[in-house]
């Protein structure tokens, strides 16, 4: 798990020496003699891919990008108020003044917590967008949507890319909060994502264009 500090040091300073220490010691602890996975979020926020492009275990590794519903997904973290507390942006989000971004955040601010929650989603799809653009070279990503996956067919095949060949076995919906998105809610979210012509695909050729990226050492190895 990392910790606040990792968390902030990748998104302030990027791929830096402490984050890929913190990898280096990860990776190394790995088994190898049997599959490994996790599906901790926060891993893909502070230099996980950076570092498993680079790593000798890069040509097995299968990297999950889930997506679901944009605007349910912004509802689902404002009803549960996950953008009122600074600290859990640190821990398990972003926080919108981070410098190391590939969305701006300024325009999102104005509309407080409900702002925050937007630009993290779409700052999340961007993100996803840009890894699978700048190391599908080096890595197999498998790109799922939550709202399909959840049937049997498509859950099938899921388990057939991960190279696991059994039926799958789909519990009955649950969610531990016991809270759903209103319905108003979604619908007003999407209204505005609509409304900003969002497209993570350009936005992130432009991001790449001007000789950005979210690792930032890569100038100063290069020098």
């Amino acid at each position: 798990m990392p910790s606040i500090r990792l968390m902030r040091s990748f998104n302030t300073y990027g791929y830096n020496s402490e984050v890929r220490q913190f990898w280096s010691n990860k990776l190394a602890a790995l088994p190898t003699d049997a599959p490994y996975g996790e599906t901790n979020h926060t891993l893909g926020k502070c230099g996980l891919i950076e570092a498993l492009a680079d790593h000798p275990r890069a040509q097995d590794a299968k990297i999950i990008v889930l997506r679901r519903d944009l605007a349910k997904q912004c509802a689902s973290y404002i009803n549960r108020h996950d953008f009122s507390n600074i600290s859990l942006l640190w821990q398990w989000y972003l926080d919108p003044q981070y410098p190391n971004r590939i969305l701006k955040s300024e325009p999102f601010l104005k509309l407080g917590q409900v702002g925050c929650a937007i630009w993290y989603t779409l700052e999340m799809e961007c993100r996803q967008v840009y890894y699978q653009r700048v190391y599908s070279d080096r890595l197999t990503f498998l790109p799922i949507q939550l709202e399909t996956v959840t049937r049997e067919k498509a859950a099938s095949e899921f388990l057939t890319e991960l190279g696991i060949h059994q039926k799958p076995v789909l519990p009955k919906k649950k969610n531990a909060n016991q809270i759903s998105a209103q319905s108003e809610l979604v619908e007003q979210i999407a209204i505005h994502i609509h409304n900003l012509n969002f497209n993570p695909e350009a936005i992130v050729d432009d991001y790449i264009a001007s000789g950005r990226d979210l690792d930032l050492m890569q100038g100063q190895r290069a020098a």
